[in-house]
């Protein structure tokens, strides 16, 4: 059911169920609130009203429909809706080298000036890397930074925490071993979307210890160039992933590789070698060959930036995208950081106006 509006010299067809939804009148929307006034029995009323008689001028369409209801829309605003363009920044994959000169790389002062933060923000959606420099190697000043995109995330590892001194958790990431990259947090319901490092203290007689990073986008995208019959086998396997502790048990599902299934476009890697439960697939066979082929890919190392955190310098990854490791090390090595959720990330790159 569609209602046609004439724009120009164009005719767009708008559907007329929804335009009875998102009725903008204050007996349907909550203008204040910004959020719609319906019951359940409305809603379902709603489904089979029909358009008894409307009037479109330059800036308004006037509908009375069959259950007697009254509705104006501004004809801009409904022509956004369902012709407007998005703003989007679209995601550039990089290899190792492209992942240490594209990001952007900006001070702390700059950062705390909406410019400075709309620079930051855009990078890590465009390369899934952002660079603070000139900042104090303390945990606080991190904390402090960090609140200029949003507050710190909580978790089980709390808000803001540091690696290397008083360790309370067991994972592999609390010793001294060297790391295959890896998402973090894959057995959470929705994954940490960004992470924070900040290299606080490092023995300068220590050895080793280089960070290394991978852009997971990438691997997706050779994987999906090589083979795509794995890369599908990646996007709808579902893998489970757990974390145990005393106290804690967190399970989730899903699949390595997540897609937007309307566009293709890949908008999620679930990655880490560590956290897979021994939970079987009715297609383990098909699973094992595909991620065997991402983990191959993986020890390419035209993929990788390693290098080294130093205090002073912030590094923020997206963690839904941009894999990170380390090297085996010696001596005293001690970083703070902290996660931000992806929703809070998101909303503050929406109300910078970078995305809709």
């Amino acid at each position: 059911m569609t209602v046609q509006l004439k724009i120009g010299n164009r005719n767009i067809s708008i559907n007329v169920i929804w335009l009875r939804d998102n009725c903008r009148c204050t007996e349907c929307y909550d203008h204040q609130n910004k959020n719609k006034k319906t019951t359940i029995q409305q809603f379902l009323e709603k489904m089979n009203v029909k358009i008894q008689d409307y009037i479109q001028d330059d800036n308004n369409i006037n509908i009375k429909w069959s259950d007697g209801h009254k509705s104006t829309y501004c004809t801009e605003w409904v022509i956004d809706m369902w012709t407007g363009k998005k703003i989007q920044i679209k995601p550039y994959s990089c290899t190792g080298e492209e992942l240490e000169k594209l990001p952007a790389k900006i001070s702390y002062n700059d950062l705390t000036e909406k410019e400075g933060q709309k620079k930051l923000i855009k990078s890590i959606i465009k390369y899934g890397i952002g660079i603070i420099k000139d900042v104090e190697p303390t945990l606080e000043a991190t904390e402090k930074l960090v609140r200029f995109i949003a507050q710190p995330q909580q978790t089980i590892y709390g808000t803001m925490w540091t690696v290397g001194s008083n360790e309370i958790h067991q994972d592999p990431a609390y010793s001294n071993c060297p790391l295959i990259v890896h998402n973090d947090t894959t057995y959470f319901s929705e994954s940490t979307g960004l992470q924070v490092f900040h290299m606080l203290k490092r023995d300068i007689n220590g050895k080793g210890g280089l960070s290394t990073t991978v852009d997971g986008f990438k691997v997706a995208e050779i994987l999906r160039q090589e083979n795509p019959l794995h890369f599908k086998n990646l996007t709808e396997i579902e893998i489970e992933t757990e974390y145990m502790e005393p106290g804690q048990y967190l399970k989730w599902t899903g699949p390595v590789i997540k897609i937007n299934h309307n566009t293709n476009e890949i908008t999620q890697i679930r990655f880490n070698i560590y956290d897979r439960s021994p939970q079987p697939s009715d297609r383990m066979n098909e699973f094992y060959e595909s991620y065997a082929h991402f983990v191959e890919i993986l020890k390419r190392k035209e993929l990788y930036w390693n290098h080294s955190l130093q205090p002073g310098t912030v590094v923020i990854y997206n963690n839904w995208r941009i894999l990170h490791g380390r090297t085996s090390f010696t001596g005293e090595r001690i970083f703070g950081g902290c996660y931000i959720s992806m929703s809070e990330f998101l909303s503050k790159a929406r109300v910078l106006q970078l995305i809709s």
